[in-house]
C-alpha cells in the first residue's frame, strides 16, 4: 500500500489483492494484526504471501511519501 502526502490531503495507492487482505483485517477484528489462516484456506495463494512477507519484514504493509511535484 503506498501513500502519498499532498499538499491538501493524500492519495493511497492500494493492489486488489492487498485490498482483500485489508479487508479480511478489518472483518477479523477491526485492525486487528492476527493473520493467520485458521481455516485453512479462506485466503488466496496471492494474499498469504503479502502477509507472509509482511510478518517476515521483507515487504512494508505501508509506504508513505512526500508528493514531489513542489
Amino acid at each position: 500500500m503506498k501513500i502519498t502526502r499532498l499538499k491538501k490531503g493524500y492519495v493511497i495507492r492500494v493492489t486488489d489483492t492487498e485490498f482483500s487482505v485489508l479487508d479480511i483485517t478489518m472483518q477479523e477484528g477491526r485492525g486487528s494484526g492476527m493473520w493467520v489462516d485458521e481455516d485453512n484456506g479462506h485466503m488466496k495463494p496471492a494474499e498469504q504471501r503479502i502477509i507472509t512477507e509482511v510478518n517476515s519484514n521483507k515487504r512494508d504493509w505501508m509506504v508513505v511519501t512526500e508528493d514531489r511535484r513542489g
